[in-house]
């Protein structure tokens, strides 16, 4: 993780530098490209066709099966926190 920080700094610091020497018309340029490549992620779905049918699938089951045991969010969080990274 720390040669992953190391090297994020080492590339944001070069990216600033090289930002720096480009003109105000390649600034602008740059700027408006990122814009419009934000907006077009911003548009995009949250979850693909594929998780949205798992996700109703597991609900359909659920409603079908609701005595079924779960896992409550509190149950799912420790979980997940206790898992090796």
């Amino acid at each position: 993780m720390l040669i992953f920080r190391a090297t994020l700094a080492y590339m944001n610091t070069h990216l600033y530098e090289e930002l720096e020497h480009l003109s105000i018309a390649e600034r602008r340029s740059l700027g408006e490209a990122l814009i419009v490549s934000a907006e077009s992620e911003a548009s995009a779905p949250l979850i693909t066709e594929v998780q949205r049918t798992e996700l109703r699938s597991r609900l359909a089951h659920h409603r079908a099966n609701p005595d079924e045991p779960g896992v409550t969010f509190s149950q799912l969080k420790a979980k997940l926190q206790a898992a090796p990274r």
